[in-house]
């Protein structure tokens, strides 16, 4: 695969500090993790490393992998800044048994991650080894922002807006894929500059889980329609998957 965050990474953080954007995110683990229950946990997708330090201060035992190597390393600035000492390793999710031989109680991975993947077979292939790491008994957690709902929504979205940045989307949909061309705007005396990021993700929605992660071995498949919980509806604002 390409890495599409080899220079976005170092600018992917403008969404706001890791430790403070996570919001309900971290009730919806909290409470999800105690009723498995889970104390080991791989993010096979950390990014910059904000599920890590949520993860971390939950008092759970976590480790994080990524395909870029550009955002592994702004993750170990941040979790170093925040005195988090946490194991981190470039690997492609495609193939975690290349890297971890262990097993975790819980695999995440988050923030539309999968979908980066574009065909049935490395889909498949990926939801496998993901589920090769997971404890008997343990759970696999995907989060994405893209529902029936959000494809519904205009093509153009500003997401962040400060009086010194701006971050636009402008969303694509073509041939059951939909890209994200990530506009950064910089408006202040430090930074003036624009930049363009393009980020193409397979549509896959709530049948499309089920039907995945049957074939790759799951059974019991749970989807809701945000962190509260909610069944996933056409009207829902985020995809949760929960597979054991």
């Amino acid at each position: 695969m390409e890495d599409k965050y080899r220079t976005f990474a170092y600018d992917y953080d403008e969404f706001g500090r890791i430790e403070e954007y996570l919001g309900a995110e971290k009730v919806f683990f909290q409470q999800l993790f105690s009723e498995k229950p889970v104390r080991t946990v791989l993010d096979c997708a950390c990014g910059t490393g904000q599920h890590l330090y949520m993860m971390s201060e939950m008092g759970l035992e976590v480790v994080g992998s990524d395909y870029s190597e550009a955002m592994l390393e702004v993750a170990a600035k941040n979790l170093a800044a925040l005195k988090k000492e946490i194991p981190l390793a470039q690997c492609d999710f495609r193939y975690l048994e290349k890297i971890y031989k262990e097993k975790f109680d819980a695999v995440v991975c988050l923030t539309t991650a999968l979908p980066h993947l574009l065909s049935e077979h490395e889909l498949l292939t990926a939801l496998k080894s993901m589920k090769s790491r997971i404890n008997d008994g343990g759970v696999l957690i995907l989060t994405q922002g893209t529902t029936h709902y959000t494809l519904s929504l205009p093509s153009i979205e500003v997401v962040v807006n400060r009086s010194d940045f701006s971050r636009v989307f402008v969303k694509e949909q073509k041939e059951g894929s939909e890209t994200i061309h990530v506009l950064d705007l910089y408006h202040s005396l430090k930074r003036t500059e624009s930049n363009q990021y393009d980020i193409v993700y397979k549509i896959i929605l709530d049948e499309d889980y089920h039907r995945l992660l049957t074939a790759a071995g799951f059974e019991s498949i749970e989807i809701y329609g945000d962190y509260d919980r909610k069944p996933y509806d056409h009207e829902s604002i985020r995809l949760i998957v929960v597979a054991q």
